[in-house]
């Protein structure tokens, strides 16, 4: 398995990552993989994150789900620190109201999430997808946590020495992720609205949500200034 992650190259660098999706899907027999990393913020039932590698397009929008909904597998395997083996979505619908019916649309059937692990430390996820209602066998399992445990290399290596699961530097998410307009809307609205960034994160899910938008178009408009959020009537904030 690490022949295979390493075959396309000699150093831990992003496309090693994304090559590990790559394995992960033709291993593993999915139609998608990605790699987040997440850190926590505020409350135990927040978390930041961007993602670092996918196995493809249609696996990155897949993942961009959670992080709009705020809520489904891969974050719980992060928050939980165990995996999450969800062999049918259509049973999961309490669990994960608003992130089922979008993950069933985008043609998800299943999904597979394995916490990024060092120690107590947790900074990220490894999910795979399946558009078909399954379980994993005990191999794959097997396979799984082995390229769970080779994400974690790669990472790691590219970012810092182990046992530092947040570094200063991040080179592998590159400056054009979308959900830097995220974060730069969440700032503002900290700002402008005299809330905390939980908040700020909280009350743009909502309004996403409630506008049916994608969040990081949402964030967009926040940072242009063609969107605009205002404090609660009674003054609370």
């Amino acid at each position: 398995m690490r022949a295979l992650v390493g075959a396309n190259g000699s150093t831990y660098d992003q496309p090693m990552l994304t090559h590990l999706c790559e394995v992960a899907v033709d291993e593993l027999r999915m139609s998608g993989a990605v790699v987040s990393l997440m850190t926590p913020i505020g409350t135990e039932r927040d978390q930041s994150g961007t993602l670092a590698a996918a196995s493809s397009d249609r696996a990155r929008a897949v993942d961009e789900l959670e992080f709009s909904l705020g809520e489904g597998p891969g974050k719980d395997a992060f928050l939980t620190s165990r995996p999450v083996l969800t062999g049918d979505l259509e049973q999961a619908y309490d669990r994960w109201p608003g992130y089922v019916p979008t993950a069933l649309a985008a043609g998800v059937r299943a999904t597979f999430a394995f916490p990024l692990l060092v120690g107590a430390a947790r900074f990220g996820v490894l999910h795979l997808h399946s558009p078909r209602a399954r379980t994993l066998t005990g191999r794959e399992i097997a396979t799984s946590l082995l390229l769970t445990e080779l994400a974690m290399e790669i990472v790691l290596d590219a970012f810092a020495p182990v046992g530092d699961p947040m570094p200063p530097e991040e080179p592998l998410l590159g400056s054009a992720d979308r959900r830097d307009l995220i974060y730069q809307a969440q700032g503002m609205l900290m700002v402008q609205l005299g809330i905390s960034l939980e908040e700020a994160l909280a009350r743009m899910r909502a309004l996403a949500f409630a506008s049916d938008q994608v969040l990081a178009d949402l964030a967009a408009d926040i940072v242009a200034r063609r969107t605009r959020l205002q404090q609660d009537p009674d003054g609370a904030r």
